[in-house]
Order: C-alpha cells, then structure tokens, then sequence
C-alpha cells in the first residue's frame, strides 16, 4: 500500500510540472473589461435622475433640466459622471456638453479599447407641481377603533364639519420651479393666496369655540419655497416663518390632480365617551391622516343649503333641519306684521345663493311660512320652507311641549244597560301587541302663535322614535274574524302636521291633510290624555265567538286614549 501511495505522488507531481499554462492569465491586461456603460450623469440645471437606455449598440440617456437656469446651452458642465470598471471617456465631471441641438454626445471607451457613443438628450423640465393649483378637497380618515369587532372608519370632508373652513375651497396654490439640488431634487417658490373672495378658511367652529388650525394647517397660507424630495416621494413646503412642512406627494394621472398628505397625531386613547358630540372626537382625536386634493380647474361646490338666517326681532338661533330643508325662526310676540319679517343675515352653502338677500321681506302670512331658493355654484337650486313661531307665553297652553305615551287605552261598554252587563277600561296594547311599537315615540305640540280669537295653533309631530315604527293596530292571530283594526284606532296621526287648540278640542291636520279631532284632558301639569270616541257596534256582537277579547277590540269599545307624559 505504501508503495503504491508512492508511485502516485511521482505521477501527481509529474503531472503538475507539465501545466504551464497560468488560469488568470486571460485577467491580466485590459482585454477582459469590455463595459462601456454610463452608470449615472448630472448635468447643470439638471432635475431628477437620468434616465438611462441601452440595446447593445443603441445607448440613449434623457436627461431633464430647468433649461432657463443654463447659463450657456453650448457649454452645459457635467456635474458628476459615473462609468463602469475599466471605461474611460473625456467627458469628466467640470467638462462641458453643447446642447445647441438638444442632443450632446458622450463616447465611453472600454478598458479593452472598444468605444461606445452615447447620445445626451436635455429635455425641458415641467414638475408634477408646477404651475397654478385649486383646492378641490380637505379630507380625513378617521379610525374609530377598528380593531375592535364593533369598530369601524371613516373618510370625510373636513369642511362638511367646519363650515368656516369652506372658503378655502376658491385658494389658488402656485409652485415655481427655480432650479434643483446637487441630488436633482426640483425646487422653487410656493404661493398660497387666499383667492377671490380673499379669504381663508378657518380649521375651527366659532360658535362652538372649536380651533383645530394647529392640528389641521399643513399647507401653509402665504408665500414660501418648497422642495421635491424624490427618494422620499414628498414635498417640504417652508413658510415665511421658516418653518416646514412635510407632506406625501401622490400624482393622480387619471384626473390630472395631485394629492398632498399629511400624518396626524392619532390620539384614540383621548377620546371621551362622555362627549355626545362625536365630530368633535373625530376631528381632535380620531382623525389620521388628512389630505389636500389639488386640482387644475376651480372645482364648482354643488352645496345649496342654508347655514344660518337671522330675522328682525328674532329670539335665539334658527333651527336648520338639513336633511328635510327646513329652518324654523322664532321671533318676539310684538305685533309684527307676518307678511313683512326683515332679513337681517342669511348664509348659505359655500358658493351659493339665495333669492333672499339682507334686509328684503320675508311672507309668512299664509301658513306662518315662507320658501327661499338657494342654487348651488354647479346651478342645482333647492328650495327650502322658512317657518314662523312666535315667542309666546305659553305656560297657559296646556299642550305645549314634548310628550312621551305612557298608553294606549280604550274603554269597552258591556251591556251596561242590562243588569248582568259590565264596562272595563283596557290597555289596547293588551290586545293588539304590535301597537307597543308606539310607546317610545314622542309627540310635540310647537305653537306658532295664537289666532284672533286667541286660539294657540302650530305644528305637530309623531316622531316614530328608537324603533323608527309606529304602532300597527292589527292582531297577529289567526283565531279571530278580523284582524286589521287601524282605520278603527288611528286617532292620533303619524308623522308631521299642524294643531289648533280650540278650548279642549285638539284639531291636528297630517300632512296630508287629514283632521283628526280629540279631546284634551288635562290631568296634571305633566300629564294630559288626548281621547276620541270609537265607533261603538254592539248590534254586531256575536253571541257564538268564544273569544270575547276580539268583540271588545272589534265591536264594543266606544272610546280610546293615549295617555301622555312631559318630557
């Protein structure tokens, strides 16, 4: 064995003193570096990265400049140039490119003596931000606790919580390009004027003593510079004051808008579940981030509501009902003709108008209301009814208020004429159980005013409440003869209408203009019952049902109430 380990080293070594040849020899010289690629190039007055291409033989770079900042278009000096391993070229950092014709050439030469030109195209610059900008939306996201299973979100536009803010909306923002960074990062001036109506908007509620400018101007007012950070995708915006601003910049292509967004300080664990106004929490606490949406074309407003309106002699603040455009004023009981009530403010959407204007004439003499039309920038118009109360003393009108049902009663005549007859007084919901829908409505009784005859009337409402239903006088059952009972017990009317109060006689009329017609029966202060008569039918009372409840609900009541209560 040790003879034969002997033998093959003899050969092994034989073997190597054969290999002449050196396995790196083909890396000595320059043949082997054959590259003869641009990595990267700036150019004077250059913005943003070049764009470098190459198909073999076909090497192309686009390069794009403030072309005006270029002192001399013969003499553009390179900034910095980046070749591959082993290139060389003339065209060194300090040296300069003439760009007469748009076009300059740069020729790279490899290490292994192979030379390639490259072709310089110096584009105009125009950045994603210059140029003249309308606001066309402020928004917020808002998180509320979506990381519980009952959380949920929310993307809104700011000015629909704070209406000061929407005079922002006209604001024109400019960015000018003046020249870019030795990273090829444009910037230049920013301007952020107030617009026509020389005005900007207010991150805040006067009324309600709300100021979120701090937390929500991101984009400042005024002049300033600004600078486009591409490795970061953001735009820093400095102010007058020196202060910056940083902000997410995202090109919306499709529309022809840019998006600049801002972080919030997301303050969840500040929220109060005490505070029943939730915008509030929304804007303070909830809300991260909020944007701006910037556009080209002033974007019309399509809001045709009223915000406020002042009358002469008016007491306390108009009540707006946007969702059903109605405003509710109340003005002194000083004798004031109703047909002439002065404008003393009005305020609508932001870029609306009103065919009322301040100190014209208001007609409330038909109905205690009036209309105003309100058309929107876009020209949607929508007309909202204007409603008259009086400031009266009505501690003497019994009705006056907001009542709950406390119940629903009725009263049946059992033969009360014959010695063996009786009478009892029911819950009507004891019968029919799909009426207690009505039990958490509230009814209120508004007085307008009261007529010659010193007569209260106003307007009436059965608000369905909680539920949003309102009773069903039907029985569910299907051991009785009938079941539908509501043309029977329908006494008190649903939904909104008008009331007169003539001594203990309530007429209510439904906005369709139906007359209901009950008694007031005045209990207590805080009590009262509205009753009517029913149809009382004992003629049709079957001897042969069994189930005499279907025979009190159906043929022997002769009266029914609801028994109210003041809130």
């Amino acid at each position: 064995m040790k003879k034969l380990l002997n033998i093959f080293l003899i050969v092994l070594v034989a073997f190597m003193a054969g290999c002449t040849d050196d396995p790196f020899k083909d890396l000595d010289g320059n043949d082997w570096k054959k590259e003869r690629n641009i990595v990267s190039i700036l150019l004077e007055g250059q913005i943003g990265t070049a764009l470098v291409e190459r198909d073999l033989n076909d090497a192309k770079i686009n390069i794009y400049a403030k072309i005006e900042n270029i002192v001399d278009i013969t003499k553009v000096e390179i900034k910095s140039i980046d070749i591959a391993y082993g290139a060389t070229t003339t065209s060194l950092a300090g040296t300069t490119l003439d760009f007469t014709d748009g076009t300059a050439i740069v020729a790279v030469v490899s290490g292994a003596g192979e030379s390639l030109e490259w072709e310089i195209t110096l584009s105009p610059f125009k950045s994603d931000l210059e140029g003249e900008w309308y606001i066309g939306e402020i928004r917020m996201y808002c998180d509320m606790f979506t990381w519980e299973s009952w959380g949920w979100e929310k993307n809104e536009k700011i000015t629909d919580y704070l209406p000061e803010l929407s005079p922002e909306l006209d604001n024109v923002i400019t960015f000018s390009v003046e020249g870019a960074d030795a990273k090829g990062n444009p910037y230049g001036n920013y301007e952020h004027s107030a617009g026509p109506d020389g005005i900007f908007g207010h991150y805040g509620d006067t009324e309600k003593g709300w100021d979120f400018n701090e937390r929500f101007r991101k984009i400042p007012m005024g002049n300033g510079t600004w600078l486009r950070d591409f490795e970061r995708n953001k735009v820093v915006i400095t102010d007058a004051n020196n202060v910056e601003h940083e902000l997410d910049l995202e090109v919306l292509t499709e529309t022809n808008e840019v998006s600049l967004k801002a972080e919030l300080p997301y303050l969840a664990s500040l929220f109060n579940w005490s505070d029943t106004d939730w915008s509030y929490e929304e804007l303070a606490h909830m809300s991260n981030p909020m944007w701006y949406t910037l556009t080209r074309e002033k974007v019309l407003q399509t809001g045709n509501g009223i915000t406020g309106l002042t009358v002469k002699d008016q007491v306390g603040d108009a009540v707006i009902d946007a969702a059903n455009k109605t405003v509710t004023v109340k003005i002194e009981d000083n004798g004031a003709d109703k047909s002439a009530i002065e404008v003393v403010s009005i305020s609508t959407s932001y870029g609306a108008t009103a065919d009322k204007a301040v100190a014209e004439m208001l007609d409330f003499s038909t109905d205690n209301s009036t209309q105003i039309t309100v058309i929107s920038e876009v020209g949607e118009s929508a007309t909202w009814t204007i409603k008259l109360q009086i400031d009266l003393d009505v501690s003497d009108v019994s009705i006056a208020g907001t009542w709950t049902i406390g119940e629903i009663g009725i009263y049946c005549d059992l033969f009360t004429w014959e010695s063996w007859g009786w009478d009892k007084s029911e819950k009507l919901t004891n019968y029919l159980s799909n009426a207690t829908a009505e039990l958490d409505n509230t009814i209120t009784f508004t007085v307008d005013g009261k007529d010659s005859e010193g007569q209260p009337y106003g307007s009436y409402e059965n608000n369905a409440g909680a539920d949003a239903a309102n009773a069903d006088f039907t029985y569910d059952g299907t051991d009785w003869p009938e079941t539908d009972f509501n043309e029977r017990y329908r006494k008190v009317p649903t939904g909104t209408g008008t009331w007169i109060l003539e001594g203990e006689t309530v007429k209510i009329t439904d906005g369709g203009g139906t007359e209901y017609v009950l008694t007031l029966e005045v209990k207590t202060e805080t009590e009262v019952a509205l009753t009517t008569e029913v149809e009382f039918l004992a003629d049709l009372f079957d001897w042969d049902v069994s189930n005499y409840s279907y025979e009190e609900v159906a043929h022997m009541s002769k009266k029914m109430w609801y028994n109210l209560n003041k809130q």
